[in-house]
């Protein structure tokens, strides 16, 4: 079901929906901010760290998560403490065709969030065969040298099909 896009997704500018307002959601909203993105928070009680952050990119619904507020957003993390609730999240991203990352499941993950995954468990699961420096450390140039093509190739196929189940 999940679909994998690459590690560095463009996400600048981009206006994500994020439901929730723990600490998985303080840690994304932070991380969010380091890009510019535009970041709508519903929740029904904003935790005082988010608020302190609250600035013309940040805009706080303190309420409970409605299945249109999926509309109208680039992408949706799901950082609730209920799991079912993050269940229904994915499910109205999935029928609107807005990529969704679901915080307590990966497996209803439609995008890696930046900063989750290191550069060294990339290359151990690139190469499976995370005992292998010598192998490991080639694998990791390889994909610093040729990212940027893959990275221009993925946006390209997202453009011509949004829908894309994986790229090859």
């Amino acid at each position: 079901m999940a679909k994998y896009f690459p590690l560095f997704i463009d996400i600048n500018e981009k206006t994500f929906l994020v439901v929730g307002a723990g600490n998985i959601a303080v840690r994304r909203i932070l991380k969010l901010k380091e890009f510019g993105c535009k970041i709508i928070v519903v929740a029904k009680t904003i935790a005082a760290t988010i608020m302190d952050q609250q600035d013309d990119k940040l805009i706080l619904k303190e309420r409970a998560y409605d299945s249109m507020d999926v509309e109208d957003v680039d992408y949706v993390i799901a950082a609730t403490d209920n799991k079912e609730l993050n269940e229904k999240i994915v499910w109205d991203c999935n029928r609107a065709g807005i990529m969704v990352n679901d915080a307590s499941n990966y497996k209803n993950c439609d995008f890696y969030f930046p900063g989750i995954v290191t550069e060294e468990e990339m290359v151990i699961g690139v190469t499976s065969s995370g005992s292998n420096h010598r192998l490991a450390r080639r694998v990791a140039s390889e994909i610093r040298y040729n990212i940027k093509e893959v990275v221009t190739r993925c946006k390209k196929e997202l453009e011509e099909d949004p829908n894309a189940e994986k790229f090859d």
